[in-house]
């Protein structure tokens, strides 16, 4: 093959890898100036069915099509040309000098989660755009992502046509007709795409699992899972604040529906942690929380908790080294946080009664008793009232918050308020049983140094919050819960 002229046009120079498909080449266009190099692939049926031709043929300019409405993307390498030779399928495409992300991903490297936030925004808006043209990848993971070396953007290659083609060769002819032969790689293919049903949210999960490697230097075969939920079990491998982790294990859900559906749905949930109470993140709390009570008629207590973090909580704050979430971080619940047994609110001279029982608060639900269902109007109404007081109440907590923070001098120290639950210790001892980052202050910035397990250390007395105050064998504050009452008298 190297040296033929492929469509009067395409000259063969170097062969880039082989398969049971077909060979994939590097070649020039003799009919460009300066003749450009471009990829060609060669996908060469290997059965002798006569009824394989004519179905083979259609598939492959059906997708054809597709690649060529997908190259108008600067992120995703353009069709060039495709074309049939003695009943052999070519397709031209752009060559995108760079790199895959599998070199970046070697055994036992960890990005940080600064890098795999990245990851995220650059990938998630190519699948916004392919998926807006009905197509879905199916093979996303990180030999398919390169990294392009003119300006280190991320393009997605290797899917449509091609991922197609490859498989004609293997495909029955009823498995021609009906197209539903699995297409895929292990370990980053979801059980529905394994079944031959592939779905938007199945890039998601490969996507969510390529994330999952580049996080915690494993492969996705290292990975377990849970015995009864089939769920990918990854947290204890990494070092990752909750606010991402919650992310993703929504994008690797067992079941399709339970995770996110659009890559969106993704990219609102990242902007919620990186850029806080922002006017767009609260827009969209305030849409998901109204359309839980359009569909519902009701909204859970739960979920107006969750809702009430999303607003009010802090800017996103990546883990410490060392841990695997920020213990200053703490989840709100419901329990902490709603203590009444019965609200009313009185909206347009109607009584709106919500009951929260006290005994379950994972069972709590705020129900409007008053309203009924065939009033889809005054839903509408009700529903907005309360998620702009919601809204308002979670606003308000942030900038109560900030305020706060941005009263206090940088190089003020706060005073320490001990409670009944947590009384200030007295001078003494302590054991550090996990390695801990020693800070300058509660919760403040980090020294650069670092306690290892088994030191014993001296204790002020101070404690502020979860943080302990310590002035030898090193001055400054270590996170208590590392630390046991156990000194070697």
């Amino acid at each position: 093959m190297i040296g033929r002229l492929l469509d009067q046009r395409y000259q063969v120079v170097e062969l880039l890898g082989k398969g049971g498909f077909g060979h994939t080449y590097i070649a020039q266009d003799t009919r460009r100036p300066g003749n450009p190099a471009c990829v060609v692939k060669h996908l060469k049926p290997i059965t002798s069915d006569p009824e394989f031709l004519p179905l083979a043929r259609r598939l492959f300019n059906r997708e054809a099509e597709t690649l060529e409405k997908l190259g108008h993307n600067d992120q995703i390498p353009r069709l060039l040309a495709y074309f049939e030779e003695n009943e052999e399928f070519y397709l031209v495409q752009e060559l995108v000098e760079g790199h895959p992300l599998s070199w970046e991903m070697a055994p036992g490297t960890r990005w940080s989660e600064e890098q795999v936030i990245q990851m995220l925004q650059e990938v998630l808006p190519i699948l916004e755009f392919i998926h807006s043209h009905g197509v879905i990848h199916r093979d996303l993971k990180p030999d398919n992502l390169i990294r392009r070396a003119s300006d280190n953007k991320i393009v997605l290659v290797d899917f449509g046509a091609v991922k197609q083609i490859k498989s004609y060769s293997l495909m029955t002819t009823e498995q021609l007709k009906n197209d539903t032969l699995a297409v895929g790689t292990p370990g980053y293919m979801p059980s529905e795409q394994g079944q031959g049903r592939p779905r938007p949210c199945s890039d998601i999960y490969a996507l969510g699992i390529t994330c999952i490697q580049a996080i915690t230097g494993l492969n996705p075969k290292q990975l377990g899972e849970d015995a009864v939920s089939g769920e990918i079990l990854w947290q204890h491998h990494a070092q990752v604040s909750n606010q991402l982790a919650v992310i993703l294990n929504k994008m690797i859900r067992h079941y399709f529906k339970y995770r996110y559906q659009t890559a969106t749905e993704v990219l609102q949930s990242l902007t919620s942690i990186t850029n806080a109470s922002t006017p767009g993140a609260v827009a969209t709390v305030v849409t998901q929380m109204v359309g839980h009570y359009l569909k519902d008629g009701y909204v859970t207590a739960t979920k107006v908790m969750h809702y009430l973090q999303e607003l009010a909580k802090p800017c996103y704050i990546p883990p410490d080294n060392g841990t695997n979430s920020d213990p200053t971080l703490a989840p709100l619940t419901a329990a902490s946080t709603l203590r009444a047994s019965e609200v009313k609110s009185n909206i347009s001279n109607k009584t709106i009664t919500t009951s929260i029982p006290t005994r379950s608060p994972s069972s709590f639900s705020v129900r409007l008793r008053s309203i009924p269902q065939s009033k889809r109007k005054s839903r509408l109404l009700i529903g907005g009232a309360a998620a702009i007081a919601i809204a308002a109440l979670g606003i308000s907590s942030a900038n109560n918050s900030q305020k706060l923070a941005s009263s206090t001098p940088q190089n003020e120290v706060k005073p320490v308020a001990t409670t009944p639950n947590q009384p200030e210790q007295k001078t003494g001892c302590l054991t550090v049983v996990s390695s801990s980052n020693l800070r300058a202050g509660s919760g403040q910035r980090r020294t650069g140094k670092v306690i290892k397990a088994g030191t014993q250390v001296t204790t002020t007395g101070r404690i502020d919050g979860g943080w302990v105050e310590i002035s030898a064998p090193e001055v400054g504050w270590i996170w208590k819960s590392r630390t046991r009452n156990s000194c070697a008298k």
